[in-house]
């Protein structure tokens, strides 16, 4: 039997708006199960890759309502029983991660360019400071907060990108725990 490479799930993926795919038996045969991370009488959820030893795994979900293989890409992670979690690209990229050990600093500029009908929005982000005089504890509970007055605000309560682009305020942003922005996805509620 072929095996077929995750890497030419890359192309799938990045063509779609979900960061998950439909991958039939024949595909999943040819993937090797590098753990087993929930079982219970609706899903099943393990951890494959290319091999046992692949470095990028991915999750698979494989349904037993609908009998649907669900192949996620390796920005995803199982986060409880009924979740996933799909990360957003990274602000940073260090090694090892601990730039954003606690979470991240985030400096950005929201802007609009060209003039009507051909205005686009954007953001620009920087990541290599903090603000002056920060010297109080950082939080830790999910969200998005947003530096004023020498104190931070709980802004938004997701940290989603959605509800990130959604402020449109110019200045620093803290983003707890691995500093990233990621959405939820229900594994009840694929399709």
């Amino acid at each position: 039997m072929r095996k077929l490479p995750i890497y030419l799930l890359v192309l799938f993926f990045a063509s779609c708006d979900k960061p998950y795919g439909v991958v039939d038996d024949a595909y999943v045969k040819a993937l090797s199960i590098q753990d087993t991370l929930l079982h219970n009488s609706k899903v099943l959820v393990l951890q494959v890759g290319d091999s046992v030893l692949d470095a990028y795994p991915h999750l698979l979900v494989k349904s037993n309502e609908s009998n649907t293989n669900y192949l996620f890409n390796e920005d995803c992670e199982l986060w409880n029983d009924s979740i996933i979690l799909s990360y957003y690209p990274a602000f940073v990229y260090d090694e090892d991660g601990g730039f954003r050990k606690n979470g991240i600093w985030v400096h950005t500029t929201f802007y609009k360019e060209g003039s009507f009908p051909f205005t686009t929005k954007g953001m620009r982000f920087s990541v290599d400071s903090v603000p002056q005089n920060w010297n109080k504890p950082l939080p830790r509970k999910e969200g998005i907060y947003f530096y004023r007055n020498n104190s931070l605000s709980l802004i938004a309560t997701e940290q989603s990108e959605e509800e990130f682009k959604k402020r449109e305020m110019d200045g620093f942003y803290f983003i707890p725990n691995k500093g990233r922005l990621f959405d939820k996805i229900n594994i009840n509620e694929l399709k």
